[in-house]
């Protein structure tokens, strides 16, 4: 088992979202709840390309702080739909 945390990056999880503090309190929780019952927590980030807020070395494309993964969880890129 495992819990995806997806597209949590600060381009993306901003105080502009609807309930942003509930949403952040709500995916903390969940992430707390896995790590406590030894779930593998993978962080899934988007990636849109050069120029993009969400290129990988933009700020944009960091996961938001208060979501971060933990000393060796795995970060990986999204590879869209299949």
């Amino acid at each position: 088992m495992v819990l995806l945390v997806i597209d949590t990056q600060t381009a993306i999880t901003s105080s502009r979202l609807h309930n942003f503090i509930g949403f952040v309190s709500n995916v903390e929780q969940i992430i707390e709840a896995a790590r406590t019952n030894k779930v593998e927590v993978i962080y899934v980030r988007h990636d849109d390309g050069p120029g993009s807020k969400l290129e990988k070395g933009n700020p944009g494309h960091e996961i938001y702080d208060k979501l971060a993964p933990s000393d060796g969880e795995k970060k990986t890129k999204g590879q869209g739909l299949v």
